[in-house]
């Protein structure tokens, strides 16, 4: 992979932020200096750079998404693991800066909601997204209910805690990723298939789908002092599309054709932290907020300038993501936590097999289809962490380590099952040589 200047320099600058009111935590609680900082963004820099010179290879080479390392990392430098050194030690001053970073992701989504052409494979694919996400998140979140419900687990449930769990796994089930089809192409680069434009496309539906899931939880089961009166369930829906909406509108007013791309990419850093700050405040989801926000902007005139931008970031917002999500983690009772992140891959494995043989029914799709959308990546990573940040209980902490180890299982297994799907449907052979050893033998002949 290219390593382009430009993420660096926002990566370190968004760091550097995210350290100093770290820093400005534990001065004020310990006076612990300089310390902490230097930490973490030498650790940063160091994995930032292990990221694009090594893991990626090894990701090509050994067919698997890494990610694991990262939230241990972000473990080890959290307040519950290692209390000597104290980096994240107040989570909630880094609490705008994780919301601005799952900001970026729901902008990321939303400015791929673009209308394009409708050919077979793409109308195939948004019944395969659709079908998928839905009858994942239902089928999960209502056995996750009532699995809640019955006490198993041996946890006990107040209030609203299981209606919010469930239905955040329920979400987080249904959020998918592009990761082992992008990892396929890069190992493959010859490849002639339709199938993983098919099952990129399936994923980003269902992927847009769960975040609108996931922000309706954030309206019905609102938490905290309602800053803005009492409002209802629709109020807080309102109110959450119109402060996604307006501000794509107040940032299409600053585009000019005359912006170059660094000019854009800091005006688009500006509103992402704006939008992410007031969904934050509101206690909002800052997914569902920036998706809004960049519908609007995706589909202005300078919508492909700026969508040119932004997606090339996707690789040091996941290392924020996955540093962060260590950080977050609070030790759980490991009985119920491993019963529950299996029972949750099971039900996740389940509800999928049979959303996709319905969905594939009078279709060419294959019913084993489930097999290209096994990967689980950004989005319920996003999830995770704004539920974290915004909801307290023993047993959202359970959920929140379900969905992280939910999400290491997945990403690990899903490129070998994807490669797997595409050798069973014809598609590739199992002797075909990957693109490195075709252009090592290519230019020494």
């Amino acid at each position: 992979m290219r390593l382009s200047g430009r993420p660096p320099f926002w990566l370190v600058g968004l760091f550097a932020s995210s350290a100093a009111s770290a820093s400005e935590s534990a001065s004020a609680a310990e006076g612990a200096g300089l310390a902490p900082v230097l930490i973490i963004l030498a650790t940063v820099v160091i994995a930032y750079l292990v990221a694009h010179f090594f893991v990626d290879w090894v990701q090509r080479r050994f067919l698997v998404v890494s990610g694991l390392e990262y939230m241990l990392l972000g473990a080890l430098l959290g307040r519950e693991v290692v209390t000597d050194i104290h980096v994240f030690d107040d989570v909630t001053t880094l609490a705008p800066v994780i919301a601005f970073a799952a900001g970026w992701v729901g902008l990321l989504y939303g400015m791929q909601l673009r209308p394009g052409p409708s050919t077979d494979v793409v109308d195939r694919s948004v019944r395969l997204g659709i079908g998928d996400a839905v009858g994942t998140a239902v089928g999960v979140a209502v056995s996750a209910w009532l699995l809640f419900e019955s006490g198993v687990l041996g946890v006990p449930v107040t209030g609203s805690e299981a209606e919010v769990g469930a239905a955040a796994l329920g979400c987080a089930a249904a959020a998918g990723s592009t990761s082992a089809v992008d990892l396929l192409r890069a190992r493959y680069p010859g490849l002639m298939t339709n199938l993983l434009d098919l099952l990129g496309r399936a994923a980003k539906i269902g992927d847009v789908l769960a975040i609108v899931g996931f922000g309706l939880i954030f309206c019905a089961f609102h938490q905290g002092v309602a800053r803005v009166g009492t409002p209802n369930f629709s109020e807080w829906l309102f109110i959450t599309l119109i402060l996604g909406g307006a501000l794509g509108v107040l940032f299409w007013g600053f585009l000019d054709d005359e912006l170059d791309e660094n000019t854009r990419f800091l005006a688009l850093a500006g509103i992402i932290i704006f939008a992410s700050g007031a969904a934050f405040f509101l206690n909002l989801s800052a997914l569902m907020v920036n998706l809004v926000l960049g519908f609007v902007i995706v589909n202005t005139r300078h919508g492909e300038d700026v969508y040119s931008t932004l997606v090339g970031t996707m690789k040091p917002i996941r290392l924020i993501l996955l540093v962060f999500a260590g950080a977050l983690w609070t030790p759980v009772d490991p009985v119920p936590a491993f019963a529950l992140a299996g029972g949750y891959i099971a039900l996740r494995l389940v509800w999928k097999v049979v959303s996709s043989w319905i969905t594939s029914l009078g279709t060419p799709l294959r019913t084993d289809i489930f097999r290209g959308l096994f990967a689980q990546g950004n989005v319920a990573l996003a999830m995770a962490i704004s539920l974290q940040i915004v909801y307290e209980g023993v047993l959202i902490d359970l959920v929140y380590t379900a969905i992280l180890i939910s999400i290491a299982v997945h990403e690990f297994l899903a490129p070998r099952l994807l490669k797997g799907f595409l050798v069973d449907a014809g598609e590739l052979r199992q002797d075909v040589e990957p693109a490195s050893r075709v252009s090592k033998a290519a230019g020494g002949g």
